[in-house]
């Protein structure tokens, strides 16, 4: 696999640093970058995760590694993955694969040294990029014109890519709300579309860490569009409203992935629902909560929900208000970074009232907290205590 004629990777330290060298050093140069660190890097943007590929077997990269004082980790041998940690920083290191089968979910690999074996087995070709320790770029299926280009195209045939593993359908609206200039093709949507029932076949929490991760993209709303007329979207959430457009145009730039979840789903929507179905984190359910009650539930400025929850979740749920045409509480924006004091009593005030510590005393503070959330969390130390002694039981 001959380097791209003259193309280096731009100069920067996740490559030329010290912690990526020496892992470079201990594999002996037997290794490249591949995937998003180099797409990302040929794009001008941020790199994060810094994934190699390397000929050697899994055994040999965890030889070589700790011959060199490296930590190596093995997170995925039977895929050929090793995580080895340099300086603190880990990158993952994985030997060169081909597919030996599928079966839509998972794959069987074999582990090959054949670079272009390993590159014909993924999704993208802009995601199939290589490159070398001393940043020579290495493109084996074309993908430096499509990256240049925006255009997203599988490698090979579309439907055997996706066939391999169905999550390559989100993965397709993903990349093309995050890289993608040239519109999709009708026969590719056609073909996503027909792939679609595949999607049943994958689990609940990779199909919502697929959309959650299209939902956080800068703008998103072409690839959903896309997904709605195509049927894809109400076969991953089919409460989505058809009429969802304008309610996510009407949202600002960089919303967060729950504002426009809320805009896609009806109002009143039953999030425990969403949450046992597409298997939600607690927090997670608790944010789009907070947020579906701040959008939809009359109520007067939430000092107890700001103190609780923090501003961001109140803020996601104003925004979503406002875009479906309420703009309200725009004017509490500003209110929400303003800290709060912190509540002026405390259980040892109770107790030097008379009041043991347990149930009884945890009622009254959490009687006196309300009071004072809802006067604005003004009063004072001596105001909350005289309010305390009123709600006193009788002995």
């Amino acid at each position: 696999m001959g380097a791209a004629p003259g193309l280096l990777l731009p100069p920067a330290d996740w490559w030329q640093g010290a912690k990526t060298q020496a892992v470079l050093r201990a594999l002996q140069g037997e290794a490249r970058f591949v995937g998003g660190a180099v797409r990302d890097a040929l794009l001008g943007l941020p790199v994060h995760d810094i994934d190699l590929a390397t000929p050697l077997p899994p055994e040999t990269v965890m030889a070589r590694a700790r011959a060199a004082g490296l930590k190596a980790i093995p997170t995925g041998l039977e895929h050929g993955t090793i995580t080895l940690v340099s300086g603190g920083k880990p990158f993952e290191v994985t030997t060169l694969r081909r597919d030996v089968a599928t079966d839509g979910r998972h794959a069987i690999v074999a582990f090959t040294e054949q670079w272009l074996d390993d590159a014909a087995r993924r999704d993208f070709t802009l995601n199939a990029l290589y490159a070398d320790g001393a940043g020579r770029v290495y493109d084996p299926v074309g993908g430096l014109p499509d990256l240049q280009a925006g255009h997203l195209r599988f490698i090979g045939d579309a439907r055997a890519r996706i066939a391999e593993d169905y999550l390559r359908i989100l993965r397709y609206f993903r990349f093309q709300a995050r890289y993608g200039r040239v519109p999709p093709d009708p026969g590719l949507l056609a073909i996503l579309a027909e792939c679609a029932p595949g999607l049943d076949r994958l689990s609940a929490e990779r199909i919502w860490s697929e959309l959650k991760k299209l939902l956080a993209c800068t703008d998103p709303r072409a690839s959903l569009e896309a997904m709605q007329q195509s049927g894809i979207l109400r076969r991953i959430l089919p409460e989505a409203r058809a009429d969802a457009g304008p309610i996510l145009a009407a949202l600002p730039a960089a919303p967060g992935w729950a504002a426009r979840l809320l805009a896609l789903l009806p109002e009143g929507a039953g999030l425990p629902g969403y949450a046992g179905r597409l298997r939600w984190s607690k927090e997670e359910l608790h944010f789009l909560s907070i947020a579906q009650q701040m959008a939809e539930t009359e109520l007067s400025y939430p000092y107890g929900l700001l103190r609780r929850w923090g501003p961001e979740p109140l803020k996601t749920g104003i925004l979503v208000r406002a875009a479906r045409g309420n703009p309200d509480r725009l004017p509490w924006l500003p209110l929400l970074e303003i800290p709060l004091p912190a509540f002026p009593i405390g259980g040892a005030d109770v107790q030097a009232l008379g009041v043991a510590p347990g149930p009884v005393m945890g009622k009254l503070l959490s009687e006196a907290e309300r009071w004072w959330e809802s006067g604005g969390c003004r009063a004072n130390r001596a105001e909350t205590l005289a309010y305390l002694a009123e709600i006193l039981p009788p002995e």
